[in-house]
């Protein structure tokens, strides 16, 4: 799971940006406040993975308490000195400051769409920035865990409609989701390559185009007809990196 900050005055845009954010994921945590002093309430006394912050902040607009110190002050933190930030913002002017005075990951133009923040995102999470989230289960034998979506190998159906998890430490089995709610929820590392099968794309150590097979070191991973035409486009960018 993420933690996400996102800090904007305007009702309407908040509103709205949380949902664009909470559809994009599911597993996001998503904190909000519409200015400067409940926003740095929440930085000092929370964790978070990434903000969103509204550069000008206009409706309470104080030069000394508008998003752009507000991002200062985050990186004057030393928890927060890599900590991706997102402005948004109607003022371009501002940009060239917000990006010398916070070294921000994007900046995002008003008015902007779902789908600039979601491609905003979809460079976000594949970048060395974000460290990859844990994934949280009850093992079906007791306990609840969290383990590093990296050390996941791959999920399969298993009996008695168990999931079973294939992971660096060995497996384990939970009854907490199906493959439908994993496939939406570890969409960026993960890939659906077969009804039975949901893959950690970083964890493929060869292709065998000619019999549609897909290894993960040793353990052969059938990949379906359907899924074919997109894993191998995926397959292609993967490995041009």
């Amino acid at each position: 799971m993420y933690n996400i900050l996102v800090v904007e005055d305007e009702e309407e845009q908040l509103s709205a940006l949380y949902h664009i954010l909470e559809n994009y994921n599911e597993n996001f945590v998503i904190q909000t406040a519409d200015n400067y002093h409940t926003a740095l309430t929440f930085i000092t006394t929370e964790k978070f993975d990434l903000f969103f912050l509204d550069l000008k902040l206009e409706e309470t607009w104080n030069p000394a308490e508008d998003g752009l110190q507000l991002g200062i002050k985050i990186r004057s933190i030393p928890t927060y000195l890599y900590t991706p930030i997102v402005f948004i913002t109607s003022v371009p002017e501002m940009v060239q400051q917000a990006l010398s005075d916070t070294n921000c990951f994007r900046y995002i133009l008003k008015p902007y769409s779902a789908l600039d923040i979601e491609n905003c995102l979809n460079l976000l999470l594949h970048s060395p920035l974000m460290e990859p989230p844990s994934f949280t289960f009850t093992n079906y034998w007791g306990g609840t865990l969290r383990i590093p979506e990296n050390n996941i190998c791959y999920f399969c159906p298993y009996k008695n409609h168990r999931l079973y998890i294939v992971t660096d430490n060995g497996p384990y089995e939970t009854l907490d989701y199906t493959m439908e709610q994993l496939e939406h929820a570890l969409r960026h590392s993960f890939f659906r390559c077969h009804r039975k099968y949901l893959i950690n794309i970083n964890k493929i150590t060869s292709y065998d185009r000619t019999h549609h097979t897909i290894y993960l070191d040793t353990q052969a991973i059938p990949l379906g007809r359907s899924h074919k035409t997109k894993f191998e486009e995926m397959w292609r960018m993967h490995t041009c990196f």
